[in-house]
């Protein structure tokens, strides 16, 4: 399970059922839960005590304790967790007096998607809080750390705000002949620059207060206390002292080689195959220019170049053709910009440009003419003309970034729409418009499934379940494929994430049960006996009317349940382990088998077999996959199968795609075996089973 997107949440309810509604809500919109339910403030401080809670959802009123009363013990014991009161359905929402003694907000019962707003909200925020927390204590931790490298270091560095020195090292001091830290506080840094390089110095500490500098040192003479002159490099960096930001100056000791010294700064920001600036300097900037927005000093915009169809190029003209390619590219970008920006080659065949203090209209027209400009240029590439296009994304940085990973993300997806739009063009990445979009696309999805369910426009696959040292007989997996508006099968993997967003797969669910029920009919008419594994989703598992609706319709039927196995994602029963093991327990009374798939990966997966009580497991792909090149998994394998034999548990590998994993698998005494090595899912049920091995 994967706690990191793991929703921890603690409900003060007097009736379980008002609370399991409320956490279904919440469950259906995607999220991964696990609860705890409290009812006085004894249990409540005990789960507070024991676990890490994320919210408490907590009714207005309780026979036992209140939402007031919890607020009250939240502010005792200071902690900083979100309560949200949940009032009475269909009465208006009053909660003001919770509101006032510290609850976060208010929602009645039935206002889902006012109640999933203010969770994700809420829990966003507390996520925020709780990294301030953290950077704020690391923050204090390295600053005292890089006080004490400062201190022993031999370079010369000072720290200055708004002009004004406000802490020096002894290197520094010992430079400029001051005695202690004492003598230079408040010092300006003028008074270490000959009068001769002040306009030169004022004009650098111009542009880098506003981030328009390239380069991040100014070469003046230094002036001592004593009044006598020597030539120094300062060198700037954006830094923080005691919570406050400020500017940090290096003066390198370069007592050994000043030329050398000069010549590996300049390598080391360099791109040999392009002469421009490299990945890694360019990093730098971009991180410059965020601390800059943070504070509100600066804003700019990211571009991303990518050359269109370079695979194809590089194969035409070769490899050395193509750095060659490149090269010229670089030098045409750079006849094509300003100076107030920043051009690097970021990685292959992608450059990267990123423009200080100016707005996005701005930053398309520069696109635009680099479009253009690529579109227009042919390349002579040793007696070859090449011609290309360029695919450009675009992304703002201002204060609502925090950091550059979010920068290359953004601007990445930039750059993959306006490739997968044909290239030759920009796209501007508008986070809030993207999600505004892909909500939209969950919507036509979810329009679409509903169409195929009402038109029938889904069909079954099969893929062959084979006996090694299990039962025998047929046994089959049974796949689910949806089927476009032109006929074209769509696999799960294209619907069934809209399908669970939108809450659809339970209805998935029971076409693809009510089509095997047929099926298994028919079978037992002919007198063959064939036992069908079927996928039952999360919406299903937590769905209260499946187990009722199933009940009913094997009854109806007449049906004859042995042969029906319901498989469950080990990852999803243990994340609801209280309805798994409900809905296994009212499967086996309907005489259903059950299995868990997707198993063996999780840190607690043996627990699993203690918590739920089924027949089969399916062992994870990860598992399966390279099986004869890791010994690890191999160990892993038998030890999962000797505790499944142990309970009488008949353990499946499936993923076997070669003969190698096959044998290694029998050594390891799987039961039974699927995969595209036996045979890929189809239509028909004409596997040969006693023809296997």
């Amino acid at each position: 399970m994967n706690e990191k997107n793991l929703l921890r949440i603690l409900t003060l309810f007097n009736n379980s059922e008002e609370a399991e509604s409320l956490i279904n809500i919440l469950r259906n919109a995607g999220q991964i839960i696990r609860d705890i339910r409290v009812e006085d403030e004894e249990d409540l401080h005990a789960a507070l005590e024991e676990n890490p809670i994320d919210i408490i959802l907590a009714k207005k009123e309780t026979p036992l304790y209140s939402a007031r009363q919890a607020v009250e013990f939240l502010q005792r014991t200071d902690r900083d967790l979100p309560l949200i009161v949940i009032t009475e359905a269909g009465q208006p929402v009053d909660a003001i007096e919770e509101l006032q003694a510290g609850a976060r907000d208010m929602v009645a019962s039935d206002q889902p998607d006012r109640l999933r707003h203010i969770v994700n909200r809420e829990v966003g925020d507390l996520k925020i809080r709780r990294a301030f927390r953290r950077n704020e204590q690391m923050l204090l931790e390295t600053e005292k750390r890089t006080r004490d490298l400062i201190d022993q270091s031999r370079d010369a560095i000072a720290y200055i705000h708004d002009g004004m020195h406000i802490y020096a090292n002894n290197a520094y001091l010992k430079m400029f002949g001051y005695a202690d830290l004492e003598d230079i506080e408040g010092v300006p840094i003028l008074d270490m620059v000959s009068i001769d390089d002040h306009p030169t110095f004022k004009d650098f500490l111009r542009k880098y207060v506003r981030g328009q500098n390239t380069e991040d040192t100014v070469e003046v003479k230094g002036k001592q206390v004593s009044g006598d002159y020597f030539n120094i490099i300062m060198e700037f960096s954006r830094a923080s002292m005691e919570g406050e930001s400020c500017s940090q100056i290096i003066i390198r000791d370069r007592s050994d080689s000043e030329e050398l010294e000069k010549r590996l700064h300049s390598l080391s920001k360099q791109d040999l195959l392009t002469n421009l600036y490299n990945r890694p300097h360019f990093l730098e900037q971009i991180n410059k220019l965020l601390g800059l927005s943070v504070e509100g000093k600066a804003h700019g915009v990211l571009m991303f170049i990518a050359i269109d169809k370079f695979d194809s190029i590089r194969e035409a003209v070769d490899i050395s053709g193509a750095d060659l390619l490149l090269a010229d590219i670089a030098d045409l970008l750079k006849s094509q910009i300003g100076q107030n920006c920043i051009l690097a080659r970021y990685e292959g065949p992608v450059f990267s440009l990123l423009l200080y203090n100016i707005d996005i209209e701005q930053a398309t027209e520069i696109a635009e003419l680099l479009c253009k400009a690529i579109h227009e240029h042919t390349s002579d590439i040793n007696g070859k003309l090449i011609n290309t296009t360029a695919s450009i994304g675009i992304m703002r940085i201002n204060e609502t970034i925090s950091n550059s990973h979010e920068c290359i993300s953004r601007v990445e997806k930039g750059c993959s729409a306006a490739q997968k739009a044909g290239g030759d063009q920009y796209f501007v990445y508008n986070p809030a418009i993207a999600e505004l979009a892909e909500k939209e696309k969950i919507n036509q999805w979810a329009f679409l499934i509903k169409e195929a369910l009402k038109q029938n426009h889904f069909h079954l696959l099969f893929q062959p379940i084979v006996n090694l040292h299990g039962e025998p007989g047929a046994h089959y997996e049974v796949l689910v494929r949806m089927l476009d508006e032109n006929g074209k099968e769509l696999k799960p993997a294209k619907f069934m994430p809209a399908a669970n967003n939108a809450g659809l797969t339970k209805y998935i669910d029971r076409w693809v049960i009510a089509n095997i029920f047929k099926l298994l009919l028919e079978r037992e008419k002919q007198g063959l006996l064939t036992r069908f594994f079927v996928k039952v989703s999360e919406n299903s598992l937590i769905d209260p009317e499946f187990i009722p609706w199933l009940s009913e319709r094997i009854r109806a039927l007449r049906l004859t349940t042995e042969n029906l196995v319901f498989e469950l994602d080990e990852d999803t029963a243990l994340n609801h382990i209280k309805p798994a093991r409900m809905l296994i327990d009212s499967l086996r009374q309907l005489h259903c088998r059950t299995a868990l798939q997707n198993f063996g990966i999780e840190s607690n997966t043996m627990e699993s077999l203690k918590q739920l009580n089924v027949d089969y497991i399916k062992l994870h792909y990860n598992l399966i996959h390279n099986l004869a090149q890791s010994v690890e998994n191999q160990e892993k394998v038998k030890t999962i199968t000797n505790a499944t034999s142990e309970k009488n548990i008949l353990a499946i590998a499936s993923f076997v795609e070669d003969a190698n994993s096959l044998a290694l698998l029998w050594q390891c005494r799987i039961d039974f075996i699927q995969g595209h090595f036996l045979q890929h899912p189809n239509a028909k049920l004409d596997y040969r089973f006693e023809d296997a091995f």
